[in-house]
């Protein structure tokens, strides 16, 4: 898969760069309406709030007409006393009711924010292993954390912004069209200053967002951790799938409070401005006292009054539905980007009646059947000239069986397909053609949660989070006690350095065990394999670009945590497999070569070459 400037990114059939620049589509308009669907009921009544808000709104304007123009003029001081006690219980009505729309309008829209991330971060959870390998951790970080927090504003408030503010244009405009057609005609004039006065306060209430961008920067942490490449494969080996998406729900929870009470103060504050900011342009006061002044009975001082007081009410509404535009436009190119990623085909599932497994009752037998596998084109292998295949089946016919508690090594050049074998064991990825069994059941015919209680893998990058020690071994069993912690650590050769730790298990590793060396990072990851205590294990080239020392203490812990397992080591130093009951030479995607390590130096060239290039170009390693 190429990047670059101006590149279109495929994947899986799926264009992922363009979504901007597509028009709007029903189909997304209808996904999204759906969101709302199980709050259907609160919505309801947050549009009955919101009509209800309107007609009160207009109601006081009104009221002080007929205080201006009838009850003062008269001297009915009783007619004065029951329109302004009107007007100060419309006032507080007013605003209560608009705090409760605003609370359960935000709490609403948050909560379809909340229940979108966890849909793309569960069906990424899903997602096969190839699909991890073809993308950027980063774009993954952005579909959840950026792309979903850019719907806010849309998923939020657009319901009450749309609602709200154009039942109070209308009943604003025709309320001013009754008082006075000539004033209503001069009041379009003063919308695009009003329009520059919103611009100014909303710079203002992103003050209010910092809260909820560092919580989002957590989240955002979190994902990078368990979406990565080295993550996802240590989530499907060890079956924490379900683990980690509790996890992820309730950092998402907390952004969701945190959120709430960010977005219930902006709405305050706005509240507040609104309040204040119902001045009435000055050129309406001078048509309107000129029309006075003149003697024009068209035109009385409570109308001035009124109309003024409901042109304010009619502009505030006027320019969020102007500026809700152009965010809608922005919000549904992201909804565009999120569905995308919600629509991959997990390819990789559970089978609709899956055979029952008990790890406990399972030899281990392992069994290749003519097995055939093709990479996707987006993360097609390339060949040695180092140009990408498509349409070709990165191995071919490959057929062997691996007996309860035995070593079959897989050797080869770089690219012969060793890993590829492995990764189909633990599907990590399909076989296109024949079948893979363990004791005679078909590894599809199994949950993945039930394989990975099965198979514990060892790789040559292990993956540790920005955790402790204690965090790190317990993903292989969460219930781990300090003993049994002690226990698989000196069987790993590593409960020396962690017992002359100030804070032993509790010491953190940091961000991918940046604080442990490499070889100290391998015998972290065996100990929390030989925690899972799995029935067959995986070791791909785990022993590779290590020192020396760190080598010896590796394969002492792989010979330790070995014993009585069925064995699969994809092996690049032949020195750690030399002694396999079955050593298995690869190249091109097919087995060129089986048998012991003495049978292939007599018979094999290609194993023959591999074993000269190590042991005689550096003796020391002999």
């Amino acid at each position: 898969m190429v990047r670059g400037h101006g590149t279109r990114v495929t994947r899986m059939g799926v264009d992922l760069d363009d979504a901007p620049k597509r028009p709007v589509t029903r189909k997304t308009l209808v996904r999204i309406i759906g969101l709302y669907r199980p709050y259907v009921r609160s919505l309801i009544f947050v549009a009955f709030l919101i009509v209800f808000g309107a007609a009160l709104l207009v109601a006081s304007p009104l009221l002080i007409r007929q205080i201006i123009d009838v009850a003062i003029p008269s001297g009915d001081r009783s007619q004065l006393i029951q329109l302004s006690s009107w007007m100060i219980g419309l006032a507080l009505l007013g605003g209560v009711m608009s705090f409760g729309t605003s609370y359960l309008n935000a709490r609403t829209g948050l909560t379809v924010m909340e229940d979108l991330r966890l849909a793309v971060y569960s069906h990424l959870q899903k997602l096969p292993f190839s699909f991890f390998t073809s993308t950027r951790t980063g774009d993954l970080q952005t579909r959840i954390s950026s792309d979903v927090a850019g719907t806010q504003t849309l998923l939020t408030d657009t319901v009450s912004v749309l609602v709200g503010n154009s039942v109070n244009v209308t009943s604003a405009i025709v309320a001013m069209l009754i008082i006075s057609w000539e004033l209503s005609l001069v009041a379009l004039v003063t919308i695009p200053l009003f329009t520059v006065a919103m611009v100014r306060v909303g710079k203002k209430r992103r003050e209010l967002t910092r809260e909820t961008q560092r919580t989002l920067s957590d989240l955002t942490a979190r994902t990078g951790e368990t979406l990565s490449v080295s993550g996802v494969m240590l989530s499907k080996t060890f079956g924490r799938e379900t683990d980690q998406l509790d996890k992820f729900k309730n950092n998402s929870s907390d952004l969701t409070r945190i959120t709430l009470k960010t977005v219930i103060t902006g709405q305050r504050f706005s509240a507040v401005m609104q309040t204040f900011f119902n001045v009435t342009p000055a050129i309406i006061w001078l048509l309107g006292g000129i029309f006075i002044t003149n003697a024009r009975e068209s035109v009385t001082l409570g109308d001035v009054v009124a109309f003024t007081a409901i042109q304010a009410r009619m502009l505030f509404p006027l320019a969020g539905l102007f500026m809700r535009g152009i965010e809608i436009s922005s919000s549904i190119a992201l909804f565009d980007r999120i569905f995308e990623y919600l629509d991959i085909d997990p390819k990789i599932k559970d089978p609709a009646q899956p055979v029952a497994v008990d790890p406990a009752r399972f030899r281990g037998d392992i069994e290749y059947r003519n097995v055939g596998f093709m990479y996707s084109e987006a993360e097609a292998s390339k060949n040695r000239n180092g140009t990408r295949t498509k349409g070709y089946f990165t191995l071919q016919e490959i057929d062997f069986r691996v007996s309860s508690g035995a070593l079959t090594a897989l050797v080869g050049p770089s690219g012969a397909g060793k890993t590829s074998v492995g990764y189909l064991l633990a599907r990590l990825y399909d076989v296109d053609s024949g079948a893979i069994t363990i004791d005679g059941i078909d590894v599809k015919e199994m949950t993945q949660a039930d394989l990975s209680r099965l198979i514990g893998v060892v790789s040559q990058d292990p993956f540790m989070f920005h955790a402790s020690i204690k965090d790190n071994l317990q993903f292989g069993k969460p219930d781990a006690t300090e003993e049994e912690m002690i226990e698989v650590t000196r069987a790993a050769q590593i409960y020396n350095l962690i017992d002359g730790l100030p804070e032993r298990f509790d010491t953190v590793v940091g961000e991918r065990g940046y604080r442990l060396s490499g070889g100290e990072r391998q015998r972290l990851a065996i100990a929390r394999v030989i925690l899972a205590n799995p029935r067959i294990l995986l070791l791909d080239e785990a022993t590779s670009s290590l020192d020396t020392l760190s080598e010896r203490l590796i394969q002492q812990a792989l010979t330790r945590l070995r014993e009585g397992r069925t064995t699969i080591a994809i092996a690049h130093r032949l020195s750690t497999v030399i002694a396999a009951e079955q050593i298995l030479v690869m190249d091109g995607g097919r087995i060129v070569d089986r048998g012991t390590n003495e049978e292939l130096l007599e018979r094999s060239s290609l194993y023959r070459q591999l074993y000269e290039e190590q042991f005689t170009a550096i003796p020391s390693l002999v």
